[in-house]
């Protein structure tokens, strides 16, 4: 009985000295701007979807803002087809007029999230073998800490 007593009180002062480490990831919140005035170019419209392409391909899950003047609509809409042609969610762009203070006639802006842990590095999960076991719950979650879920309408 007594080699019992002596060892769950063992296990309880083993379990009572855990140490708890801080959380050592960085979360940040990038943005990339592309902005001119000429709207009615056809050179424009490529370089957008360059632009577009480059940061898709870099950041998956970028999300895009457009905010262009009333006089680039007809700019705008042909924008709207080539986020549908290279395959762009709805929810990752959103196109709305500008502010007054806006200088030029279109501004595209890209933001994403990068997160880097002393523990996983940069999180990529292009390739399975660059991430080790157990970054990809932490990952989520401070996704989760960056974009809290909305609540619907």
């Amino acid at each position: 009985m007594r080699w019992i007593v002596i060892t769950l009180i063992a296990l309880i002062a083993s379990a009572c000295s855990h140490v708890d480490t801080p959380n050592s990831s960085v979360i940040e919140q990038l943005e990339e701007r592309f902005e001119f005035d000429m709207a009615s170019s056809e050179d424009s419209i490529s370089r957008s979807v360059a632009f577009i392409r480059e940061l898709n391909a870099r950041e998956p899950k970028a999300t895009f803002y457009v905010k262009y003047k009333p006089d680039a609509s007809e700019f705008v809409a042909k924008l709207r087809d080539r986020f549908k042609s290279e395959s762009i969610a709805k929810d990752r762009y959103k196109i709305e007029l500008a502010d007054h203070d806006q200088e030029k006639n279109i501004l595209i802006i890209g933001r994403y999230v990068r997160i880097k842990s002393s523990e996983c590095g940069v999180m990529v999960f292009s390739k399975r073998e660059d991430y080790q076991f157990g970054c990809s719950v932490e990952h989520n979650r401070n996704i989760s800490l960056v974009n809290p879920i909305k609540k619907a309408k």
